[in-house]
């Protein structure tokens, strides 16, 4: 008779456990929107800071202030010394939880270094900052440029974009691992991979999918303006 008297409690609290699993299915999917948006900005930023830096203390009457001309200013004075050259974070970013210290070998003479310095700069700081391997995060954020570039930024709320970002050379690339091994190779595949995106129902602004995208765009954003989420997350979500 005592379980037959809670089962009346069971109909009640349904629909509220329900609406509970269906919440954290939408904050699980907006967190991994978050992890791929994070990458992707912090790629971008790495693009946008380091040429930056090398235009700047190109300059001869430059002064460098801030950490990052500080460290373009020092690879470009190391870049053809003699012996290896190494650059640890403390001492330009000394706040680091945890610090590394970069060994650079001198690169071949070139007349304008620049492509060299961008690589070596990015080099350190994707060690520093604890960045993925080179080659897995190529891809990734490569792979989330050329859909986010083509398509409408809700593209990274379906599952296939977030397993694609997880594992793009078992997904994308089936398992190649010369591709994996190989950058060249692998900006061959990226830029194979744009072509063919390029086509895609996905990426045609007059296509139904395309269409699809952009009203499931509005539905997240009518969803995060009712659910009292703040507008920074309102912003970055949509």
């Amino acid at each position: 008779m005592g379980t037959v008297c809670q089962i009346p409690k069971f109909w009640v609290n349904l629909d509220g456990l329900v609406q509970s699993s269906n919440l954290n299915s939408i904050e699980s999917i907006i967190t991994r929107v978050f992890c791929m948006q994070g990458a992707l900005k912090f790629h971008y930023w790495l693009q946008d800071i380091i040429p930056a830096s090398i235009k700047r203390t190109s300059k001869p009457d430059h002064i460098p202030k801030t950490w990052i001309d500080m460290l373009t200013t020092d690879v470009r004075s190391s870049i053809h010394e003699s012996g290896v050259a190494k650059f640890s974070s403390s001492d330009y970013l000394p706040n680091l939880v945890f610090p590394h210290v970069y060994e650079m070998t001198p690169p071949p003479f070139k007349f304008d270094n620049t492509d060299q310095l961008t690589s070596i700069i990015s080099s350190i700081l994707r060690l520093w900052l604890r960045f993925p391997t080179e080659n897995d995060y190529l891809a990734q954020v490569t792979l989330l440029d050329i859909v986010t570039t083509n398509s409408p930024p809700s593209i990274l709320f379906l599952d296939k974009i977030w397993e694609m970002y997880k594992t793009p050379f078992s997904t994308i690339f089936s398992n190649k691992w010369d591709i994996r091994r190989s950058k060249r190779k692998l900006v061959n595949a990226l830029e194979s991979f744009k072509e063919r995106f390029a086509l895609h129902p996905f990426a045609k602004k007059d296509s139904p999918s395309y269409k699809k995208l952009l009203s499931l765009s509005k539905l997240i954003y009518d969803w995060t303006q009712m659910s009292g989420v703040d507008s920074d997350t309102v912003e970055m979500v949509s």
